[in-house]
């Protein structure tokens, strides 16, 4: 799509997010998404839209309790990305926020085993080594999300 005709489309804009970054035991907790329209599956981080008024850090956190329960854990922000992509045919426009969130065993241990979007939809999880992630890398979700945990990973 040309960017003239991206200007002409007025309900477009550009979305707020934050991604999150859970990292326990040298592995990252990242999102499976699947994208029927190119077939393509997909791995992000945990997140979603920055509200009106809310700052990026608690929309993080807000975002990690509503998806996984995860609530009360220190965050550190990473980088900050921008997609321009298009989805099940739509083409969309994001700058991400990434979060790195650290959680102990016990916490890993009473993850769920998938996650709930905020309209009760479910999506899988998957933990993974710096090795994984290397092996994925053209699946990864923004794909520059490896430079941030590469360091940080086994």
């Amino acid at each position: 799509m040309a960017h003239d005709d991206l200007k002409e489309n007025t309900t477009m804009k550009i979305r707020a997010k934050v991604i999150i970054s859970l990292i326990n035991q040298g592995q990252v907790l990242l999102a499976e998404g699947f994208d029927p329209v190119r077939d393509f599956r997909f791995y992000i981080p945990v997140g979603g839209g920055v509200e009106f008024g809310e700052t990026l850090e608690a929309a993080a956190k807000r975002e990690l309790s509503e998806e996984l329960g995860v609530t009360g854990h220190r965050l550190e922000f990473l980088n900050f990305h921008e997609s321009i992509f298009e989805f099940q045919g739509s083409p969309e426009h994001e700058i991400m926020f990434h979060y790195l969130c650290q959680i102990d065993d016990a916490v890993r241990e009473a993850l769920p085993e998938a996650g709930t979007e905020s309209d009760g939809e479910t999506f899988q999880v998957s933990w993974l080594s710096r090795n994984e992630l290397d092996a994925v890398r053209e699946k990864l979700v923004p794909p520059l999300i490896i430079d941030d945990l590469s360091s940080r990973l086994l």
